[in-house]
């Protein structure tokens, strides 16, 4: 049973002739990123669009086929259950994908319900993955002064060091490098120091995080005022509760839960999604050092593109299922990026002055969310006597009038 024969041949039965294919203007069958064909369910020409109770049919079908293949794994070598879990995770984005294309016919109550259905899949399959094949726990720990001075690694005062450890594990076991609970400093990792390996970043304050190699996952929680750089994130970069940082990526996949003021230089694969956020900038990945080709050739990321028709500015807002823009994320203009980011040498970069992070391309973003946010002006007294009003703007184009860099029609559901 093949999930993308089912959705196409619902499509090809519906009553709208005039649904079109991937080469039309709208979607109704696409690719994602990970070469993995998906459902994208749009608006089509003449206002006709699958209906609701089709993608509902569409949705459990495929749900349920998950949860019996997740039944079908068993335990083996860790190599193997890896790759048959991973490979029924892509499913699970594959139908997020298509959930997300399709938020717009559905009522609130539905995309809350089926949303959570999402998140519940993705936990059972992490559940599975821990029976069958759990991972390693690791922590970091400070290293103790050496005599005559402490030890500085990369322009800092301490450096974070990995260790196995017999204190008590994170909430969620993790697997590869750990970053947590560091304030004001630096990290620095050149090409090979990770060669793949997952990075998670927890409870940072005023760092800047400079890795210029090829890293597996990448997950972010609780950062605050930190400069983060990544050369090539192999699947999928997850955020949560991040607020007042930069990061610049290039990864399959993005997801920014819980988190506001940020300002994202990304490269991604399938267009990135928010949720529960708010003041969110996207502009192209703009990284250039020595063996970042190469790294971006490993990931299989292909190559990073500033055009807007790209993926890296298709951004789905979980939270706004109204025609008009969200007004929660933006794509910054033109005029208020940096220059090319050209990074020579890991250690060099992550010890630049200032620390903790200045963050001024953040505050470039200040502009737009005070337009955003700034209230109507008051008439003067009598003001309407002298003259007439002038006619208000639509409200599908209110925040276009208020900033006029801000987004069009085609970041819409």
């Amino acid at each position: 049973w093949n999930f993308m024969d089912e959705f196409g041949s619902a499509l090809s039965e519906s009553p709208h002739p005039d649904i079109m294919s991937s080469e039309g203007n709208g979607k109704a069958l696409g690719t994602s990123g990970d070469g993995l064909e998906c459902a994208e369910v749009d608006e089509v020409q003449g206002g006709h669009e699958m209906t609701k109770e089709e993608f509902f049919g569409i949705f459990r079908t495929e749900q349920g086929a998950i949860r019996e293949d997740l039944k079908a794994v068993s335990a083996s070598s860790g190599d193997e259950v890896n790759q048959a879990l991973d490979a029924l995770l892509l499913r699970v984005q594959a139908l997020e994908d298509s959930f997300t294309r399709a938020a717009h016919l559905l009522p609130p109550y539905d995309v809350q319900k089926y949303g959570g259905a999402l998140k519940e899949l993705a936990s059972e399959i992490a559940v599975r993955r821990e029976e069958l094949a759990p991972r390693g726990k690791f922590s970091f720990k400070r290293r103790a002064p050496v005599a005559g001075g402490a030890e500085k690694v990369a322009g800092t005062e301490a450096a974070a060091v990995v260790s196995s450890s017999t204190a008590s594990p994170s909430p969620q076991a993790v697997t590869g490098q750990v970053y947590e609970d560091l304030q004001g400093q630096s990290i620095a990792c050149a090409s090979g120091d990770l060669a793949g390996e997952d990075v998670t970043l927890r409870r940072l304050e005023g760092c800047r995080i400079v890795l210029l190699d090829r890293v597996g996952a990448l997950h972010c929680h609780e950062l605050r005022r930190c400069e983060i750089i990544v050369g090539a994130v192999g699947s999928s970069a997850l955020l949560y509760s991040c607020s007042d940082c930069v990061l610049t990526l290039a990864t399959k996949q993005l997801r920014l839960h819980d988190s506001d003021n940020m300002l994202l230089h990304l490269h991604t694969l399938s267009g990135p999604v928010v949720e529960h956020c708010k003041r969110i900038a996207f502009a192209p990945y703009d990284l250039s050092y020595a063996s970042v080709q190469e790294h971006m050739s490993a990931a299989s990321l292909g190559t990073a593109s500033a055009e807007r028709s790209a993926p890296w500015a298709d951004v789905q807002d979980f939270n706004w299922h109204k025609r008009q823009a969200s007004p929660n994320w933006c794509i910054l203009p033109e005029e208020h990026r940096r220059p090319r980011a050209e990074v020579a040498d890991a250690k060099a970069a992550a010890a630049a002055a200032p620390m903790p992070p200045a963050c001024a391309d953040l505050d470039r973003c200040t502009v737009l969310w005070q337009a955003v946010e700034a209230p109507p002006k008051q008439a003067l007294p009598g003001a309407a006597e002298r003259s007439p009003p002038p006619a208000a703007p639509a409200p599908a184009r209110a925040a276009a009038v208020a900033a006029p860099d801000r987004l069009d029609s085609d970041d819409e559901f």
